[in-house]
């Protein structure tokens, strides 16, 4: 499974805005259950200014799209959506959030873009964990509408 038995990786990449970002998600089995316990991002994004701007809108990326991956749905009624607040509206909650891991390459080039490139590599990160714990493909988001997740609460920390 892992370097661990009961652990698991999964690897994602993504580049935008001039930037990489490489992640690497750690699902653990706990009673039969995958729990996303850590994800590493490196980071190519050329010099970093403000190292603890950066290292915080990276890793405000990640939780926003592990959010997004296991809770992100919006229904449409006659052309408007169901969801207009958040009672309505499921977000990840802080007991929900992995610990993160940042590190950024130090190549000397002209800083590139930071906002939006850590967020979409995410949800491929833990999908692809989940898979190499469970044998279990997850390929839509949610991930907890999908029928073979059906009843497991992945960011729960058991």
């Amino acid at each position: 499974m892992g370097y661990k038995e009961n652990l698991a990786q999964g690897f994602s990449v993504y580049f935008s805005h001039r930037s990489y970002v490489a992640q690497v998600a750690e699902v653990e089995m706990k009673q039969g259950t995958p729990v996303l316990k850590k994800i590493f991002a490196a980071t190519d994004c050329g010099i970093v200014v403000n190292s603890s701007g950066a290292r915080q809108q990276v890793m405000g990326g990640i939780v926003d799209g592990f959010g997004h991956a296991l809770y992100g749905q919006l229904t449409f009624k006659n052309g408007a959506a169901e969801q207009s607040n958040f009672n309505n509206y499921r977000l990840i909650r802080y007991r929900e959030v992995p610990e993160v891991e940042v590190h950024f390459v130090d190549n000397g080039i002209d800083p590139t873009g930071l906002g939006e490139p850590a967020l979409p590599p995410t949800g491929g990160a833990v999908a692809n964990a989940i898979f190499k714990a469970t044998g279990k493909r997850v390929y839509n988001q949610p991930f907890t509408l999908q029928e073979e997740m059906k009843g497991v609460k992945l960011g729960e920390k058991l």
